[in-house]
């Protein structure tokens, strides 16, 4: 009978992984690009798969190949968790951030003093007023959200997924009202008089309201309007409790997550708080070898330490792909360099057939979407014209060329942009995906006080220095660094809606 010849280099390479994909931290893998543009230190994946054929005697597999497959197995597995479960995190960095705040799991959260540099929240701007819940437990039972009007705001799961909107996008038309949210195991009949959210795949849910300074007249009365905003469980409708309001202020906040092997504690945690849907059993079925199983607390052994943390750094550099060079094809505009801001194109990233049937779950842009994102909205392009928000993502200039601080860049926004509210644009680092942290305004729009040309348009200018005469109309960016920008159209009107007008691509000048 033949025995194995499986040599010792060959196992060393099927033990590190057949079929693997290293990650290093390397140079700027675009040569091409001039010195002034690559100084950032990037992630760079270096393929380390070598053939390998299998050892088998009498048609069983030797124990060297079983061990090996069985390491590559768990490490693609914990690889596969970590992508699904990513927004999760995103969702459970947010509650943690707010949990340091201070308050309690009832508390109402706002950044009554518009979101700064110092706060890290993903994606944010500084025209609103945002106005948040924790995490709320539908477990518990239905539970009864307040909404105030004239706001915007939106019912999010855990898991990302938008449920609902409330504000002009919603049921509730713009004038405010109650909501009664359940799970989607909840059997009872709900009361009339309630806007009704159903959370199909979660039992976390929280709430993101925004109001606006302009429509309430001043950042004073936008606060005071975001203060109305109140939850509780139906079961206390009778007698509700209040909830404190936490005023962030200029208090430094971070609802950042981590992304190396302590991500994995952090889902352990998620679905020990949280029920696991359909698409995760095959998961969490994975990860019991790994240290994670629902009712337990986090317990790794030595070999499953060594397998997260490689494949923490695979994952990483599989998302940050993901998010920064997608292919998922989602382009605002046939000639722009934009893409839609949910690289999924919808709400729940759930795949339909043209009769509404299930057919898969579009993780890649879930993962693409909410490293640089936090919320969702139902109604992901208002299809009213003046409601809502047109939003837009780019990390490219007009060339197709990657944003990089040390460059100067110019936008042309044409006159009367066809808004009900205002546009603003922002800058926010690749690091943080928050604002960036220029020592200055690192966003302008429509109602700031501009520079405008003889005809009412507007050159705004991202650079290292402001050029002169321009200085009113300039973003700070910082050099080596990239960054990337999501212009925001809010209450769009028909021109925008049907892309007879288009937003500007941003221009590299000398």
């Amino acid at each position: 009978m033949k025995t194995s010849k499986l040599a010792k280099s060959t196992l060393a390479v099927v033990a590190v992984a057949a079929l693997v994909v290293g990650c290093d931290k390397a140079a700027d893998p675009e040569p091409k690009a001039p010195a002034d543009t690559a100084q950032a230190t990037e992630v760079q994946c270096v393929s380390q798969a070598q053939d390998f054929e299998p050892q088998y005697i009498g048609g069983y597999p030797t124990k060297e190949t079983a061990d090996a497959m069985f390491e590559e197995y768990d490490y693609q597995a914990a690889v596969q968790f970590y992508l699904w479960g990513y927004t999760y995190l995103n969702a459970l960095g947010m509650t943690k951030g707010f949990a340091e705040m201070g308050g309690d799991e009832r508390s109402i959260y706002m950044f009554d003093k518009r979101v700064q540099p110092q706060h890290l929240y993903v994606t944010a701007n500084s025209e609103v007023i945002y106005t948040l819940t924790r995490l709320m437990d539908l477990s518990k039972g239905p539970v009864v959200v307040e909404v105030p009007p004239k706001g915007r705001g939106h019912f999010i799961g855990m898991d990302e997924r938008a449920y609902e909107d409330s504000g002009d996008l919603g049921p509730d038309g713009g004038k405010g009202g109650k909501y009664v949210v359940v799970s989607n195991e909840y059997k009872g009949e709900l009361p009339k008089g309630y806007f009704p959210v159903r959370a199909t795949y979660t039992d976390q849910l929280f709430y993101a309201l925004r109001t606006f300074p302009g429509d309430e007249g001043s950042l004073e009365a936008a606060v005071e309007r975001g203060k109305e905003l109140k939850w509780y469980y139906l079961s206390e409708a009778q007698n509700p409790p209040q909830n404190s309001v936490v005023l962030i202020g200029d208090r430094a906040f971070s609802q950042d997550w981590p992304r190396d092997e302590r991500a994995f504690e952090w889902l352990s945690e998620v679905f020990n708080m949280n029920k696991v849907p359909p698409s995760g059993l095959a998961h969490m079925g994975n990860m019991r070898r790994l240290g994670i199983e629902k009712g337990k607390p986090f317990n790794p052994d030595e070999r499953a330490k060594k397998i997260l943390k490689r494949a923490a750094k695979t994952a990483e550099a599989m998302m940050m792909s993901m998010a920064f060079r997608n292919r998922q094809g989602v382009e605002v505009f046939d000639n722009r360099q934009y893409d839609a801001v949910y690289f999924n194109h919808d709400n729940d990233f759930m795949g339909r057939s043209e009769d509404g049937e299930l057919i898969y779950e579009g993780v890649e842009g879930r993962v693409g979407t909410f490293h640089q994102l936090c919320g969702n909205f139902k109604t992901v392009v208002p299809a009213k014209a003046g409601t809502g928000g047109m939003y837009m993502m780019t990390f490219k200039d007009k060339d197709g060329e990657m944003l990089m601080g040390s460059n100067t860049y110019r936008l042309h926004v044409p006159a009367k942009v066809p808004v009900k509210q205002f546009w603003q644009i922002p800058v926010y680092a690749i690091g943080t995906r928050s604002m960036i942290d220029n020592g200055q305004r690192s966003t302008l729009g429509g109602t700031d006080d501009l520079r405008r040309n003889d005809d009412g348009s507007v050159d705004i200018y991202f650079g290292p220095e402001a050029p002169k005469g321009y200085e009113k109309n300039w973003i700070k960016t910082i050099e080596g660094e990239g960054w990337f920008t999501m212009p925001r159209l809010y209450a769009p009107l028909e021109p925008i809606l049907d892309k007879t007008w288009r937003w500007n691509d941003i221009e590299k000048i000398k």
